[in-house]
């Protein structure tokens, strides 16, 4: 079977929601890492044309934009003559399953070369109008003579002011909340923490989530993110956004205690520290079949290797996780001895400890996996393997871009320890959950 690469990736700073890249919209980030991309590849002397298809994630489409891919892959200046898709409907897990179509098309042989892209400006999630004002804006829209405009006015306004009774509802929230079980993704997060089976309380959270933004500031202090992250020039700004802007040097326990839960405010835990930021960003991996990477004489950051999904309770759905490691392992034959170094996405801290705690206990496998077919303990993540920089409690949780920056993030992260494997993986809204394996050689 054909070997998939990867030849080299970065992203931009991960920003949080409202701040440095709150006027800048999904396509426009993409097309900073794809201009970015294409100065590698003169550099790497490679014709823009060896790029056979971009391929996206994006997940908050734009109205404005519904292929922000293409038109990401255009604006940013590959030839139109590429073809481009944007994979959005895997939520959270959007990035790693564009990896994985694109080292399938790659290892098909209907391609060599793929560009994966990923983007997400969280901050630009529209406002949505109550049907009843959207109907009379569009009608005052349609009105001709000045009589018609202040009779549709007169009509219109009362409605528009009348928050109570025609509430605008928040693309973002809307976004958030599952359809299948009519809870937000933090009310999810709240079952896993409440679940006394798993004995995940307050502190425990608060402690991942302190560990999280003291990682990431470490690895900002001692240069790890150096190859890993581009600054992006900002017009409104006249100027460079050149580092994650959401990690935080001061996070302690004192300080996250007095954080509300927003959840459950009576009974929760899930705090606002202790999950993931909504955050905007982009990001761009090269992905190539060895044998074309090695005769053009390509760096190689290194292999795709096996892909898994699950599929689990929607009400739950930051455990689906589990299932797709547990998937991944007997796919490829190993175990979770045989890794360096992990990423677990931080949607909340409750969801990675909940993970991490049923891998390593055959009776918690049995009780909440039994029923697929699942039984037996996993093992032990060490806990210094594990997001060893932060994660998106810390860096920030743009949802179409956030794996890309795991796999990114794992790979750089092998060079570095010399070791030889990873496994990244991720919970995704609806009950799923993704993982991948990576090699470094």
């Amino acid at each position: 079977m054909r070997k998939v690469v990867l030849v080299d990736g970065f992203r931009t700073p991960l920003c949080k929601e409202g701040t440095d890249f709150r006027e800048t919209d999904a396509e426009v980030l993409g097309a900073w890492v794809v201009r970015e991309m294409i100065q590698r590849c003169h550099r790497w002397n490679l014709p823009l044309e060896t790029i056979d298809c971009v391929l996206g994630s994006n997940v908050a489409t734009p109205m404005h934009a519904v292929n922000p891919t293409r038109v990401a892959a255009v604006t940013g200046g590959l030839p139109a003559t590429i073809p481009a898709d944007t994979v959005a409907g895997k939520n959270c897990g959007s990035g790693v399953t564009a990896l994985y179509y694109g080292g399938l098309r790659i290892r098909s042989g209907d391609a060599d070369t793929v560009l994966v892209l990923g983007m997400e400006a969280m901050s630009r999630i529209p406002v949505v109008y109550d049907r009843t004002v959207a109907d009379l804006l569009l009608q005052y829209g349609k009105a001709r003579g000045l009589g018609d405009r202040v009779a549709g006015a007169l009509t219109l306004l009362p409605k528009l002011l009348s928050l109570k009774r025609f509430p605008p509802r928040v693309g973002l929230m809307m976004g958030l909340t599952d359809p299948m079980c009519d809870l937000l993704m933090g009310q999810t997060a709240e079952n896993i923490a409440k679940d006394p089976a798993l004995g995940i309380t307050r502190q425990d959270q608060d402690a991942f989530s302190v560990r999280s933004h003291r990682n990431a500031a470490s690895a900002w202090k001692n240069g790890h993110f150096a190859d890993e992250v581009v600054p992006m020039y900002v017009p409104e700004r006249i100027g460079y956004v050149e580092r994650d802007n959401g990690f935080r040097e001061d996070a302690s326990q004192e300080t996250f205690r007095e954080v509300k839960p927003v959840f459950d405010r009576h009974h929760g835990s899930v705090t606002p520290a202790n999950a993931s930021q909504i955050t905007d960003a982009a990001a761009a991996v090269l992905l190539m079949e060895e044998s074309k990477a090695k005769s053009l004489g390509l760096p190689i950051l290194g292999y795709m290797k096996e892909y898994a999904d699950f599929g689990y309770e929607p009400a739950c759905m930051g455990l689906a996780p589990v299932g797709a490691i547990a998937k991944v392992l007997a796919l490829a034959r190993l175990t979770l001895k045989n890794f360096g170094v992990f990423e677990i996405n931080e949607a909340f801290a409750s969801v990675v400890l909940g993970i991490t705690r049923i891998l390593d206990s055959s009776s918690l496998m049995e009780r909440k996996f039994g029923r697929y077919g699942l039984a037996g303990r996993l093992g032990e993540i060490p806990p210094g393997d594990l997001n060893p920089h932060g994660g998106a409690i810390a860096l920030g949780h743009p949802v179409g871009v956030s794996g890309l920056r795991l796999a990114m993030t794992s790979l750089f992260e092998l060079r570095r320890r010399d070791a030889e494997r990873a496994l990244i993986s991720a919970c995704v809204g609806g009950g799923q959950g993704v993982a991948m394996i990576l090699e470094r050689k």
